[in-house]
């Protein structure tokens, strides 16, 4: 990579922060069931906790925008050596909790054939382990999300990684004398774009909105460069803009729904990035950089808590208890979540991922 004469990449705390709201608003979709069961009054709210799975496009067009924000300048001039240290240094990030939490699902599978408890052999298909191991298994099949159902969606990033990122530096190469407005245009073409192609092959998914993120970064960098800044308060109004996309989602239908979503979306990345606005402010705020830290071990971690729990503490025990005992379960399903996160963040994501790292510089001398 370049060297340390460079001037340090500009960091947006706030995106961070968005990331761990997102992480957690996942979690609450998939854990949505259990919740209305215990506390009833929640499905008040369903309209929102309901469309979590939105959540996940926001990773994707947040993964292109970052990744191309940190890595573009290294492909100023295309070099395998540094596109193979790049893979190296996301298989760093990610790879390490991916197989952590694919084995404590693998190690619970295992318990019950000990235990004698039934488990689904249609959910868990010992063929297909193998590919999720590798992150290759939603890549072929559009009716398998996982033995830990979560990261599938790993699986298609590592796809966009792998031939996304490449495809994405090219493109703004290819886009180095246009106007920022048709910058602009290409990314509402691609956001317009996906959901008229919606499938279940979810790879068609990740890269439309790959691009979209690096896109909608390198129209941040050209209005910049051209001495225009994102507006003020953009990061507000993106927020209202989101809650009201999603308020009237059923009126709107399937597709000018997902449309304006994304396009919120793509304002409220935008608006983050300008970092002194009230939610960029609010989301800067170290606990919630610190949520942000560790929300991919809250979304690899969110599916294995769900399956134990399920088994050792079913809330359909609790729905005719007293209020206190079933927010007392609801709260152990929270506490759970977190220390299972943070043991995979302290144990495995972070050190993990700082040794593979120390080892790739040490082993590769880089320019500099």
């Amino acid at each position: 990579m370049k060297g340390s004469g460079d001037a340090p990449l500009e960091q947006f705390a706030a995106l961070t922060g968005v990331r761990g709201l997102a992480a957690l608003w996942v979690a609450a979709m998939h854990f949505s069931r259990e919740t209305t069961l215990l506390l009833p009054a929640s499905a008040s709210v369903g309209w929102f906790v309901g469309q979590g799975s939105d959540a996940v496009l926001l990773f994707f067009i947040l993964s292109g925008f970052i990744l191309l924000h940190t890595y573009r300048a290294q492909f100023e001039i295309f070099s395998w050596r540094e596109y193979f240290h790049f893979l190296w240094l996301r298989l760093a990030r990610i790879y390490p909790a991916y197989l952590a939490t694919l084995g404590l699902m693998v190690g619970l599978v295992l318990a019950s054939v000990v235990a004698g408890v039934a488990y689904s052999k249609e959910a868990y298909p010992l063929a297909r382990l193998p590919w999720e191991a590798l992150m290759l298994h939603r890549w072929w099949w559009t009716d398998f999300f996982g033995w830990n159902y979560p990261d599938w969606s790993i699986s298609a990033e590592w796809f966009a990684y792998l031939f996304i990122f490449p495809l994405a530096v090219w493109l703004l190469k290819r886009l180095a004398g246009c106007r920022v407005g048709v910058i602009g245009a290409i990314f509402i073409g691609l956001i317009a774009l996906e959901p008229a192609i919606r499938t279940e092959w979810k790879l068609s998914l990740v890269s439309l909105l790959f691009l979209a993120g690096a896109l909608l970064w390198e129209l941040r960098r050209r209005c910049r460069w051209s001495g225009r800044e994102v507006p003020p308060h953009l990061d507000s109004v993106a927020v209202l803009f989101v809650f009201t996309v999603l308020w009237f989602a059923p009126p709107l239908g399937a597709y000018l729904s997902a449309a304006l979503f994304l396009l919120a979306v793509g304002l409220l990345l935008l608006g983050l990035s300008r970092a002194d606005g009230i939610v960029s402010r609010l989301l800067a705020w170290s606990p919630i950089v610190f949520l942000g830290d560790i929300s991919y071990s809250i979304y690899l971690s969110h599916g294995v808590v769900q399956r134990i729990l399920k088994i050792i503490l079913p809330a359909d025990k609790f729905a005719a208890s007293p209020l206190a005992v079933r927010v007392g379960v609801l709260l152990t399903f929270v506490l759970a979540l977190f220390a299972l996160s943070l043991c995979v963040y302290f144990t495995v994501e972070r050190p993990a991922r700082n040794w593979l790292r120390r080892r790739k510089v040490a082993s590769v001398p880089l320019p500099g």
